[in-house]
């Protein structure tokens, strides 16, 4: 940023930047609002689906789901997986239980201390502040969202603008209306470049051909718009994208590894249809579905699935 000005206010410029590019359009232009009543502000909803609600895409799913899809890599036992599974679904969309644990141990009558072993069990493969009620992103909450950024049938990007109007103030009020308006220019250059980047990566997944999406490394989008990698997870961080083939959280599209929710599903699918597939087998067969890992990461996950099912074949044939 060329321009710079003393706003006397608790924020410095830079906690402004950075709620440019991390805060939602409408939750950025209702913190403007409050902060600069005398700057007038609008969003442009152009003909690009960026002024409505949308419903999420599958890549979106309920607590319950994702932490039932996990449960199988603990390895209980019958009775285990029957307790965990009345725990999953007496969780609410926060991941609070809504039921007393003392109910839990008399309705299954095991003691206060293994049930606390299985709850800490759920907790290692579920997402972060699972029990304390603090989980974010699942349930009907999070199933009607805005989207910040289209990509569009063609696989143009655009993205959702604020509009800042200039209204003849003073000389202090103009320096600020000018800095807001470059930052404003610079949310919208780094949403169109995280939205063009999704595009270059996904090309098969937007346009139905595969089923997940390729991940793109924090560290390479930093290099690329010459930001820092906590900037550039900020900006990914609570806004969603609108695609050809649904509405879907940002941070899907953005990360070291691709999402387990994809990976161990499909993996597992592979080997129960052929046991003996070998590492590079698994790769290709993995890539043919859009996802792409090293033959050693694929081992680490055979290593582990592969476990389990050995587990189930013994148990069927006795």
């Amino acid at each position: 940023m060329r321009l710079r000005l003393d706003l006397n206010r608790e924020f410095s410029n830079r906690e402004l930047f950075f709620k440019f590019v991390e805060l939602p359009t409408r939750e950025l232009v209702q913190f403007l609002r409050d902060s600069f009543p005398h700057v007038s502000l609008d969003l442009e909803n152009e003909d690009s689906g960026l002024s409505g609600i949308d419903r999420l895409g599958s890549g979106e799913r309920s607590l319950q789901e994702e932490l039932m899809e996990s449960i199988a890599l603990l390895r209980l036992s019958e009775e285990e997986e029957r307790i965990a599974e009345y725990i999953v679904y007496n969780l609410d969309d926060s991941g609070r239980l809504l039921v007393e644990k003392r109910e839990i141990c008399e309705k299954f009558s095991i003691s206060r201390e293994r049930l606390e072993e299985l709850l800490e069990a759920i907790k290692s493969i579920g997402p972060e502040g699972l029990f304390e009620g603090c989980v974010f992103g699942f349930g009907e909450g999070a199933s009607y969202v805005r989207p910040d950024l289209v990509i569009k049938d063609d696989l143009s990007v655009q993205v959702r603008e604020i509009t800042i109007y200039f209204g003849g103030f003073d000389k202090k009020q103009e320096k600020i209306f000018l800095y807001l308006s470059e930052l404003a220019q610079r949310r919208k250059e780094i949403m169109i470049s995280l939205g063009n980047m999704i595009v270059r990566k996904n090309v098969d997944f937007l346009l139905g051909r595969t089923a997940y999406p390729n991940k793109i490394k924090l560290v390479d989008v930093a290099e690329e718009l010459e930001l820092h990698v906590s900037t550039v997870s900020r900006a990914v961080s609570a806004k969603y994208v609108k695609t050809p083939v649904g509405t879907f959280p940002m941070r899907i599209f953005f990360g070291r590894n691709v999402e387990a929710k994809f990976l161990l599903p499909l993996l597992c699918k592979l080997l129960q249809g052929n046991p003996s597939s070998t590492d590079e087998e698994l790769r290709r067969s993995l890539k043919e579905h859009g996802v792409e890992l090293s033959r050693r990461t694929v081992n680490k996950y055979r290593n582990l699935i592969g476990g389990i099912l050995g587990e189930e074949r013994t148990i069927s044939e006795r």
